[in-house]
């Protein structure tokens, strides 16, 4: 059997132009299972074939098609034609670029002067599917696997290596950094929204004092609907705040949404929600406060009391860390305080009778204070959490941290031996982000139709300019 495959182009004005993309010869003597239907490279040389007469056959119909003048039906002249190539999903492909002289009377430009028609639908050397398609695997997996996953499935061009994905899915990276698309549905605005905010670290490329730096991560959630992820490097925003204010306000489709920002109170972020142009209820994380009182029940708990002194010491501390957890579960900070002050206070006045057990309580003590001064640095940022979990509203940073699991540790530290600028990172976490959230196609599109617009000043400039040739035209 000889299979030879052709393809039939039709122009808009109704030229038809056949052309031959491909033969494969499945004789029936030969016949074995490897054989069978079309293989996987024969797939892969069709598709390249055909992408190499589609996209000629474009080129040249554009051309003929911006040949004549919009308003004056003149047929402009052709100035030359160059050679350019273009990577595609299936393969690269070298075809001619005209230029053509643009006729005086047509909008915007009135002038002649020659152009490439073909420059605002091709301006780079890859087509946006091609740079879409590079940044998802590149968020997801290795430079150099996405290399190798795309030769394997795809007739991609062999000069494409890993240098040339990285730099690709940081350019993806670039355009839509700072680009927040507004929710589909209509917002209430009584909705309570909810901002977790975490953080990751990841190893820092070069030879630098510090030798790692963080990644703020988070969600943006709120009843019904899936979270979004966010993340972000501090040192590469001007400005965080109005960052996380641009994307709440955004998505909440309101300048003054409900807000509640928890935070686990470290690394500065719980002043974050101070900086807001906008009300906002800090929240300690939950977890946090109970690992703290967790750690004073278990010094307590393995005291090795040896005289009456140490038992009955021992026995008031439990009284009083026993109900610590307690206070906080129901926003007695006032009555925590003071078990806190009374625990301190015996730590300091009881003489041991061994030194196992003094060294208990310095350690104790060393807790105790650490709480004092992690409750002091978040002041404020404590509620009735066993309200909020009856009304089934987050106490935790629970999804922040889930969001730094599946943003920057399953991509940049988890079994990754790569180091990371601050700025590389920065921008393939927007992309991971993105194809986290599905909207990578939205926010390239969106991208695309901001550069598309011709400046106000510039539309200005050209309308004073066609008045000026109308009023003296021998002057152009």
């Amino acid at each position: 059997m000889k299979i030879v495959v052709r393809i039939e182009l039709t122009t808009d004005w109704g030229d038809v132009n056949t052309i031959e993309v491909g033969r494969i010869d499945r004789p029936s003597q030969t016949l074995d299972p490897e054989s069978v239907g079309l293989s996987l490279a024969d797939g892969k040389q069709l598709l390249h074939n055909l992408q190499q007469a589609v996209i000629p056959a474009q080129a040249d119909e554009i051309c003929a098609l911006r040949r004549i003048c919009r308003r004056c039906h003149r047929w402009t002249a052709l100035k030359d034609y160059r050679q350019r190539k273009v990577d595609t999903v299936f393969g690269t492909v070298s075809f001619r670029s005209p230029r053509i002289v643009s006729c005086a009377c047509e909008p915007p430009w009135y002038l002649e002067a020659a152009f490439c028609p073909l420059w605002p639908i091709i301006p780079e050397r890859a087509t946006p599917e091609l740079l879409a398609l590079q940044a998802k695997l590149a968020a997801q997996m290795s430079y150099r696997r996405v290399v190798e996953t795309m030769r394997e499935f795809l007739p991609v061009s062999e000069k494409i290596n890993h240098v040339t994905v990285r730099n690709r899915a940081l350019r993806v990276g670039t355009r839509i950094d700072a680009i927040e698309l507004a929710g589909v549905q209509p917002r209430n605005p009584t909705t309570e929204w909810t901002l977790a905010i975490d953080g990751g670290f990841v190893r820092r490329k070069g030879k630098a004092e510090v030798r790692s730096f963080e990644i703020l991560t988070g969600r943006l959630a709120v009843p019904g609907e899936k979270p979004r992820v966010f993340a972000c490097v501090r040192s590469e925003l001007s400005d965080l705040t109005e960052r996380l204010a641009s994307l709440v306000q955004t998505h909440a489709g309101t300048p003054h949404p409900r807000l509640s920002v928890i935070t686990d109170g470290a690394n500065g972020i719980q002043s974050i929600y101070r900086q807001l142009p906008f009300g906002a209820t800090p929240i300690l994380d939950w977890f946090h406060i109970s690992m703290r009182v967790r750690y004073l029940e278990q010094i307590v708990k393995g005291l090795p009391p040896r005289s009456e002194t140490e038992q009955y010491t021992k026995r008031a501390l439990q009284t009083y860390v026993n109900k610590l957890r307690w206070c906080f579960w129901h926003a007695n900070v006032a009555k925590a305080e003071q078990r806190m002050r009374q625990i301190s206070l015996l730590c300091r006045i009881v003489v041991p009778q061994t030194q196992q057990f003094a060294r208990s309580l310095e350690q104790l003590a060393y807790r105790l204070d650490e709480l004092f001064a992690y409750l002091e640095s978040n002041h404020g940022s404590t509620i009735a959490y066993g309200k909020h979990y009856r009304e089934h509203k987050p106490i935790s940073t629970a999804m922040a941290e889930s969001a730094v699991n599946q943003v920057v540790n399953a991509r940049m530290c988890r079994r990754q031996h790569m180091r990371w600028t601050p700025r590389g990172a920065h921008l393939l976490v927007q992309v991971r982000c993105a194809v986290i959230n599905g909207d990578l196609a939205t926010r390239l599109a969106a991208y695309r139709a901001r550069i598309d617009r011709v400046p106000e000043d510039v539309l200005r400039f050209l309308e004073f300019l066609q008045r000026a040739a109308e009023a003296e035209p021998h002057a152009f």
